[in-house]
């Protein structure tokens, strides 16, 4: 049987709290594009102290981790460690799936096209589903982010090459831009959901990989970032 070592984060040094886990072949039917693998199982962790980690700090790198094992027959049970009595755990719940359509937000395309009406936007989001981008779903994967500051995947590239201050050069800005439609999401949760209640935030987690990293299967190359009023 494969035993998990429970990981911590480093810089705080407690266990990460296991927010869910996901079994491939069960996803595979909502997959319609074939992006995910279609067999093992994928864990998502995040590290819940009194310290808020938002990802857009080099330190908070290890903050949030995604784990993947192909074989889910060799796994097994593991407990957080019982030394951490300020860890928070989840209670376990059941999920189901159902597809949904998601729409890019006016964020994403003004990033990707380099320039947006606004009112050509809204326009177009109701003549597709009669709402706005303001329709969040808190909890979803693959599709596009719901943001609330930022463009999740801009930030995400940024992070990719290192580039942690705001302040990019016309050439950096030009290549990060290029790169945003590269980025797939994995997963995005409220944290103050009823289902997790491990965050007061008003915002969302969102877990993102690059096409390419996913298809390799290293999900050690994952970006998080935590986007909140």
């Amino acid at each position: 049987m494969f035993h998990y070592t429970w990981q911590d984060e480093e810089s705080e040094g407690i266990p990460l709290t296991f927010l869910c886990q996901y079994n491939m072949e069960e996803l595979a039917q909502y997959d319609k594009d074939g992006i995910l693998p279609t067999k093992g199982m994928l864990s998502f962790f995040y590290c819940v102290t009194d310290n808020v980690f938002f990802g857009d700090d080099p330190l908070e790198k290890d903050a949030a981790k995604v784990f993947y094992f192909e074989d889910i027959h060799s796994l097994a049970p593991a407990d957080a460690p019982g030394k951490y009595t300020d860890y928070e755990e989840i209670p376990e719940k059941a999920v189901s799936f159902k597809s949904s359509g998601s729409l890019p937000t006016f964020d994403f395309l003004y990033d990707l096209c380099g320039g947006l009406h606004c009112n050509l936007y809204e326009d177009s989001i109701k003549d597709l589903k009669g709402a706005n981008d303001s329709c969040f779903e808190k909890i979803k994967l693959l599709g596009h982010a719901d943001y609330i500051q930022h463009c999740v995947e801009y930030s995400c590239e940024t992070m990719n090459r290192g580039l942690y201050d705001l302040s990019l050069s016309e050439e950096d800005e030009k290549a990060v831009t290029a790169e945003i439609d590269n980025w797939v999401q994995l997963l995005q949760i409220d944290p103050n959901a009823d289902a997790f209640k491990i965050l007061f935030v008003d915002g969302f987690i969102h877990f993102y990989i690059r096409k390419d990293d996913l298809k390799a299967l290293r999900f050690d190359k994952m970006q998080y970032v935590l986007d909140c009023s």
